[in-house]
């Protein structure tokens, strides 16, 4: 499915952050087993979650399909019912991070939740689309 080793780092990260937003995050173990790697929670909606970190920027639609093609691949090879999202968290070489959500047959940004500005600002819950 993926080459080399889950990005283990990058995972914990991800998960800090989930639960920064205030959300519940059931870590999955062993990494790499499952086409998700952790998942993360609140009243209203799950998310399975897959992270990717890359090399090289590029974080528009049409780059991560390219650059993130088998992990979102992945995702859409899990059936989930209506009221689950799977998720795709990537974090650049600058150490920011973007979110997408993935449908069977389309990609959308989440939000991006590297930006100084989210500091003070309370993002959307895990399978949201921001507007904008």
């Amino acid at each position: 499915m993926t080459r080399g080793h889950p990005p283990y780092v990058a995972i914990g990260e991800a998960q800090r952050r989930a639960k920064a937003r205030g959300l519940l995050v059931l870590a999955v173990e062993p990494a790499g087993k499952l086409p998700f790697h952790f998942v993360t929670g609140d009243r209203d909606c799950i998310s399975l979650v897959r992270v990717r970190r890359l090399k090289y920027p590029g974080y528009g639609i049409k780059e991560i399909e390219h650059s993130c093609k088998n992990d979102i691949a992945a995702l859409r090879s899990i059936t989930v019912t209506q009221e689950i999202f799977r998720e795709l968290m990537v974090r650049g070489p600058d150490r920011r991070w973007y979110r997408y959500v993935v449908q069977p047959d389309w990609l959308a940004i989440i939000e991006d939740t590297g930006e100084p500005a989210d500091i003070g600002s309370v993002p959307p819950p895990a399978g949201t689309i921001a507007e904008g």
